[in-house]
């Protein structure tokens, strides 16, 4: 159990368990004797919402109490489907489920930067790319983007309204933001509790290769990310930045991101899930129900 007595529970799924984000959080937290590992995806899972009482399934929570910590790196709908689970099951998250669905969700994370008055480039939304043959033509170029999209997926450069008619769009709603030429690199912003970051690195549009270079993060950069970090109350967080003409412009926000180029991110992100782990002194038995996979 650790610490306090409070558990800590990893989940992830296989995709990202390949990545640098949880891998290094997992080995640091094993390190120090911390970390139940839960991969929630690829096994054929189902998930039991309500119990008849004969069910014999081996439960991803069994042993989960009340105050435990759950700290989630994933964009699978499985994945995200067990956190929720696990709130309501009485554990802890690291970074809440909703608030997590509302930065995945880039219309309704738009929607929230322009109401606090961030700087975002011009965006529009419609239901098929056709529909944006109706803007002039100064709107253009843009970027389209599927509103639940992720790591650059799905992102279409659009040069002018004639170029609208052979996309196939598979995406649902299509997000619109007009170009910023950014000469084929842009800054990521990271955040882990107060500590912040800042690497200029090649553009997902660009060529890759070119391996990310920290750079100090200016007071504008900053104000950004505790900008974003209030607005969706996310203690890991990622900003993706342009600069432009009139400043830095926001064009993704992200929950715990890879933290590619800080070396000294796991150690920092680790502490911080420590400090929370301890803040969880109040357990209680809760119902588990939920088959996954352990590892």
């Amino acid at each position: 159990m650790g610490e306090a007595g409070t558990a800590i529970w990893l989940l992830t799924d296989r995709a990202y368990l390949r990545q640098r984000m949880p891998r290094a959080l997992l080995d640091w937290l094993r390190a120090h004797d911390r970390a139940t590992l839960v991969v929630a995806d690829g096994a054929g899972l189902i998930t039991e919402l309500a119990q008849s009482g004969e069910s014999a399934a081996t439960s991803a929570w069994e042993g989960l109490e009340a105050g435990d910590l759950v700290v989630a790196r994933s964009r699978h709908p499985f994945a995200l489907a067990l956190l929720r689970q696990a709130e309501t099951l009485g554990a802890r998250s690291c970074d809440s489920w909703s608030m997590v669905q509302k930065v995945r969700d880039k219309f309704s994370c738009t929607l929230a930067l322009v109401k606090r008055g961030l700087p975002v480039p011009t965006t529009f939304v419609a239901e098929r790319p056709a529909d944006f043959r109706r803007l002039p033509s100064r709107c253009f170029p843009l970027l389209l983007k599927p509103v639940l999209g992720n790591n650059a997926r799905g992102i279409y450069l659009v040069r002018h309204p004639g170029e609208l008619r052979p996309i196939r769009w598979r995406g649902g709603l299509v997000l619109a933001q007009s170009y910023v030429d950014s000469n084929g690199v842009d800054v990521k912003l990271y955040a882990a509790g107060t500590a912040v970051w800042a690497v200029r690195r090649p553009s997902p549009l660009a060529p890759q290769g070119t391996p990310p270079v920290r750079e100090p993060v200016t007071p504008a950069l900053h104000d950004i990310v505790e900008a974003c970090r209030d607005e969706f109350q996310l203690q890991l967080l990622g900003v993706d930045v342009l600069d432009s003409e009139i400043g830095p412009m926001i064009v993704d926000v992200n929950e715990f991101p890879n933290y590619t180029g800080i070396e000294e991110a796991p150690a920092v992100i680790g502490r911080l899930v420590l400090d929370e782990a301890r803040a969880g002194r109040s357990r209680a038995p809760v119902r588990s129900a939920l088959p996954a996979v352990r590892a």
